[in-house]
């Protein structure tokens, strides 16, 4: 029998804890289940005949430069092609100023590592991506939470907080956001919204992390350029993914920011993985740089927005009355709110038992959660899948009581 390490793990690992998205693959490996549970893409929207076509390129290079070791900051023509896309979303962006990360994710956690310490005040959306929780533990900030509306983040409620931490002395190491297609909400923070949380950041000097991994995936209405586009002053940092519109195995993510802080993730990325996989972003670079990116959004995205269509008339059909949720634009995810009282995640082993999962939003909250909220993935399961699970959840809440349905107006509990 093996040794137990326990009395060896250093202090800093009571502070590690799996994601409620993590728990969820217990029941994933069933395939009776049907999951809105994680943030997969689809299968059908991998870009397979590409990818074939890039492989076989990278396949017959002189160098194999693709299956060599590569550059902490990440391959130059990679992060050249990257300034050019955030270029066309109104960003002033640069490739020395751009860092290629393991995913979005590696970012965050970078951004935990150079800059935050314990007891630190890190800003966020209420509920936000749960991501961040297990990116930072480690580093043990503490979270202040901000609600969001159909409008995004409430900027007056952040500006009355910002001044009461300034008047005692507080200075937040940065405010994280995912302002388009929200994570896990799915909303979209308006232009005017957009611009004050810009200036807020500039005024109190505190840095913006904007993460932006569902750019791309509008299917409905018009672009809203990104918080980047709107600084002036250098103090959004700005993250991207191919994860969504690529395929996530690849893990291949970016940051672009101020030159000392990008300086500092890489050193800090040294000791961490050294670089970010080359194959991948040699397949990222072709995939950006061929224009084959362009050529397959339109898919993804009415793949996309076929599958919430199908959701939401599911959901008007099916949900008894007294559950709300959101209607986004893009992205993955909607966000229900069942009566109030009613806790999302003790009613997760009774769907389960039925055949259907989901995220209770309880891990979305930096403070004390929200207990009557779920988060619905429509991106991964097929049609036909959605349909049958929403049904089944549909009776599961049906169970519970009934109270009025219809479109979420606020994602507020």
């Amino acid at each position: 029998m093996p040794p137990t390490m326990e009395a060896l793990f250093a202090e800093r690992t009571k502070w590690m804890k799996a994601s409620d998205v993590r728990e969820l693959l217990k029941y994933a490996t069933d395939p009776k289940i049907i999951s809105f549970g994680g943030g997969l893409p689809s299968p059908d929207s991998f870009p397979l005949k590409d990818l074939k076509v890039i492989f076989d390129e990278l396949l017959h290079e002189e160098t194999a430069a693709a299956f060599q070791y590569g550059l902490t900051q990440g391959d130059p023509k990679l992060r050249t092609a990257l300034a050019a896309r955030m270029g066309a979303r109104g960003i002033e962006a640069s490739a020395d100023r751009t860092i290629v990360t393991h995913g979005s994710q590696q970012a965050i956690e970078l951004m935990g590592r150079v800059l935050v310490e314990p007891g630190d005040v890190v800003i966020t959306e209420e509920p936000t991506y749960l991501g961040i929780f297990t990116a930072l533990a480690t580093y043990r900030p503490t979270y202040h939470g901000v609600p969001i509306d159909s409008e995004g983040l409430l900027t007056d409620v952040l500006e009355e907080d910002l001044q009461e931490m300034s008047d005692q002395g507080i200075r937040p190491k940065f405010i994280y956001v995912v302002p388009t297609f929200q994570n896990p909400a799915g909303t979209t923070m308006s232009q005017r919204r957009r611009r004050a949380l810009v200036d807020l950041a500039a005024a109190y000097g505190v840095p913006i992390v904007e993460d932006d991994p569902y750019y791309d995936l509008r299917f409905e209405g018009e672009a809203e350029a990104p918080l980047a586009s709107y600084d002036e002053e250098g103090w959004v940092v700005y993250l991207g993914s191919f994860s969504k519109v690529l395929a996530p195995g690849f893990r291949i993510g970016w940051a672009h920011g101020a030159p000392d802080l990008v300086n500092k993730m890489s050193l800090a990325k040294q000791g961490v993985d050294v670089f970010t996989n080359a194959f991948g972003q040699r397949v990222a670079e072709r995939y950006l740089t061929l224009g084959m990116l362009d050529e397959h959004l339109p898919r993804i995205r009415a793949l996309y927005g076929r599958k919430r269509d199908v959701m939401m008339a599911a959901m008007e059909e099916q949900f008894p009355d007294g559950v709300e949720w959101t209607r986004p634009q893009g992205g993955m995810f909607l966000w229900v709110s069942v009566r109030p009282g009613l806790d999302t995640r003790d009613l997760l082993p009774k769907a389960a038992e039925r055949g259907v999962i989901y995220v209770p939003g309880h891990g979305f909250f930096p403070g004390t959660p929200k207990v009557n909220h779920m988060r619905l993935n429509f991106s991964f399961p097929g049609e036909g899948e959605i349909r049958r699970g929403i049904r089944i959840l549909g009776s599961v809440l049906a169970d519970e009581g009934r109270p009025r349905k219809g479109p979420l107006a606020v994602a507020r509990g």
